[in-house]
């Protein structure tokens, strides 16, 4: 049976929130046929827009919409909204009537980033979960009180209604519903193909704490970020952290979270935690070893922290993180 993907675009959507879910369903296709000779097509993908024919992204480029909210047809397997710069979109009568009459038909909607904000304005996130990019999260709070926001998270599910954090998080996001229809080993051939993980949980936080240490402005408080992450595996405490930088330690907790967005405390777990996670993926390190390495200590802490900061355990993340076996010769390229 094919799978009928409808993706929503309008003027100034997000290119890659459009193209990637496009290409993550091009390669299944591919990959379906490749393991199983004669299979058709798992994906028919549609661009549905306001016309039919050229639309302008936000970067400048044009997709090519395959049909219009007009005429395209309202029985979707499942419905993708793509983000960007959402202010015409809002207002668009057609687009957001035909995310209306389209959701409660289809087994699964998603959105991307912003795209959010339309099943907001649609009215079908009343009293769930979701998310958006980073930046927008406390405007989606503000605007839809009855939207639970899950700040910092890269994807949200509740029922048959996906959202996630931007362009990076999509690929995630559509590589789940890949593996949700046509199983992990599928799956698997799409990262592999792509040179992804497969997957990213969605509980991860869509700013690691290397990369907000490189956000850093203030000179003192960079500094000690860096001295952080080139020493996680020792036992660091805020008084550590307030001798290193010439502060008090009620100084440096108000400048590290002001400068970082979060405490020292939060900054180090999750430091600790993206370590531990890339040995998990990349090494065969029993977990009490990985744990030690990471600044945890015991396999118990690490556990802690993994549920509190990815919401699954050491064992589950590794098991769904297989070490990549040496690849066999490709059979179909692009």
């Amino acid at each position: 049976m094919t799978i009928a993907v409808a993706i929503v675009a309008f003027e100034d959507a997000q290119i890659l929130d459009i193209a990637g879910p496009m290409e993550i369903l091009r390669s299944a296709n591919l990959a379906l046929k490749a393991q199983h000779a004669g299979a058709s097509p798992a994906y028919a993908k549609s661009i549905v827009a306001n016309r039919k024919g050229p639309v302008r992204t936000s970067c400048g480029l044009a997709i090519v919409a395959t049909d219009s909210f007009a005429t395209a047809s309202r029985d979707v397997d499942t419905l993708i909204v793509a983000g960007g710069i959402m202010d015409a979109a809002l207002g668009d009568a057609a687009l957001l009537d035909y995310v209306r009459e389209c959701a409660p038909r289809a087994r699964r909607v998603a959105a991307i980033g912003t795209g959010t904000f339309v099943l907001a304005v649609a009215g079908l996130l009343e009293g769930r979960q979701a998310t958006t990019h980073w930046r927008a999260c406390s405007k989606l709070a503000e605007r839809f009180p009855g939207v639970r926001v899950r700040f910092d998270q890269l994807l949200v599910q509740d029922g048959k209604l996906l959202t996630s954090a931007g362009a990076s998080a999509a690929l995630d996001q559509t590589l789940a519903l890949v593996e949700e229809d046509l199983g992990r080993e599928i799956a698997m051939a799409v990262a592999h193909r792509k040179v992804m993980f497969l997957r990213r949980t969605g509980g991860e936080s869509q700013v690691s704490a290397h990369l907000a240490a490189q956000m850093v402005g203030h000179e003192g408080i960079a500094k000690l970020t860096a001295w952080i992450l080139a020493n996680i595996a020792k036992d660091i405490d805020v008084d550590m952290l307030a001798e290193k930088s010439a502060m008090s330690t009620r100084s440096v907790a108000r400048l590290f979270t002001r400068e970082v967005g979060m405490s020292p405390a939060r900054f180090i777990e999750r430091s600790r935690v993206e370590v531990a996670r890339r040995l998990l993926e990349e090494s065969d390190l029993r977990i009490e070893a990985i744990a030690r390495r990471a600044g945890l200590g015991s396999e118990e802490r690490l556990r802690r922290a993994f549920r509190r900061c990815l919401g699954v355990s050491p064992r589950e993340y590794r098991g769904a993180h297989p070490l990549a076996a040496e690849p066999a010769a490709p059979r179909w390229l692009g």
